[in-house]
């Protein structure tokens, strides 16, 4: 899956979520709106534990799929 895609579909996933938010609060989200494997993992990875907004996080998704 390409980069812009996966992240399309994290925002999807996370709309409406209220930030700044904790990743914990952000799987929880993510799982009871479907996330993939792949996405959890991803989440699981990231070196940051909160997110003061989505950009922040779409930063740190970009820069994790960077690096895989």
């Amino acid at each position: 899956m390409d980069m812009k895609m996966m992240q399309q579909q994290m925002m999807q996933m996370l709309e409406g979520m209220s930030f700044p938010a904790s990743k914990q609060q952000i799987m929880n989200q993510m799982m009871q709106r479907g996330a993939s494997n792949d996405q959890m993992e991803m989440m699981k990875k990231m070196p940051m534990d909160n997110f003061n907004s989505m950009d922040d996080l779409m930063a740190a998704a970009s820069k994790m799929m960077k690096m895989s």
